[in-house]
């Protein structure tokens, strides 16, 4: 894992690199769009697992990037260029608030962006159900306990898409919070139910990957132990139901590939990642049967 430089809003995390691209090469390539501080490849045993970290100068040219360089081609590859939505950094519960009252339209960025008014945002949820319909609520982790109080005071009553939103303190620890309010943004940020995991659900799969090629995707952020591709009837050679449980070494790993390769496309198919835990098989998470309506490309989708 490439150590994470400057602020998030700085950085893009770029994939579907070729194998043998240099470091240089990418900043040579990223840097088309703006001043590039550094440019990291996530590696394994000293080969390149075809996805890094970059970090502008500003903001600005990070957004640029995802703009104009998403899609283009770099050794023979088109690059997936995505903001960057990882902090290293673990803030104390009194760094979050609960913001209530949100506009059905809010993402986690109009969150994010909104809040930073009063100090700087870490991470910003927007929950919602599990067929990704929103909540009317969100979480949001300041860098200091003095931020998150001065949103207290400072947010509550401002407008947001129409709406007076409402801001307090959260109440609820890292392990409840989404669990008992359903916080999970899906392409924002999230909370571990569960605590640490290892294995993570992976849906909207093309029926015809197979898991040798969902291990090799998945191998992009750490060390895959097992695929376990769920079939018709479960049976071995059945025909696949579009999802999959990927278990890996490390529950470092596994976080990576909730937070790296959500919302990565895999033969055509946006892919859908988020941790997977014994009480998913109680609430129809295995079987495929729930999770957000997917995107595909605009070329299948015709």
């Amino acid at each position: 894992m490439p150590r994470m430089y400057g602020p998030v809003e700085n950085r893009v995390y770029v994939s579907n690199l070729p194998w043998n691209i240099a470091w240089q090469e990418l900043k040579d390539h990223m840097k088309t769009v703006g001043d590039v501080v550094y440019a990291d490849l996530f590696t394994e045993a000293g080969r390149s697992r075809g996805c890094a970290l970059v970090s502008f100068r500003s903001p600005e040219d990070a957004q640029r990037a995802v703009m104009e360089l998403h899609d283009t081609d770099l050794g023979g590859r088109k690059i997936i260029v995505r903001e960057d939505r990882v902090d290293q950094s673990t803030p104390s519960k009194e760094c979050r608030v609960y913001v209530g009252n949100l506009s059905w339209q809010a993402t986690w960025r109009d969150l994010k962006d909104h809040c930073r008014a009063v100090g700087e945002v870490r991470r910003a949820d927007v929950a919602g159900d599990l067929d990704g319909n929103p909540k009317g609520y969100g979480i949001v982790e300041f860098a200091s306990p003095e931020e998150a109080q001065a949103a207290v005071e400072q947010l509550t009553g401002t407008d947001l898409l129409g709406r007076e939103i409402f801001v307090r303190e959260d109440r609820e620890d890292n392990k409840s919070s989404a669990a008992s309010r359903g916080a999970s943004s899906y392409g924002g940020y999230g909370y571990n139910e569960q605590g640490p995991y290892t294995k993570v659900f992976v849906g909207n799969l093309p029926y015809s990957v197979t898991w040798q090629q969902l291990k090799d995707e998945m191998r992009q952020v750490g060390e895959v132990q097992h695929v376990e591709l769920f079939t018709e009837n479960a049976e071995p050679h059945g025909r696949s139901k579009g999802c999959a449980v990927v278990e890996f070494a490390t529950f470092g790993a596994a976080k990576r590939a909730v937070q790296y390769l959500h919302d990565t496309m895999l033969q055509g198919r946006y892919m859908y990642v988020r941790e997977y835990y014994e009480g998913a098989r109680r609430e129809g998470w295995d079987a495929g049967r729930q999770f957000p309506k997917f995107r595909v490309k605009a070329t299948e989708a015709q």
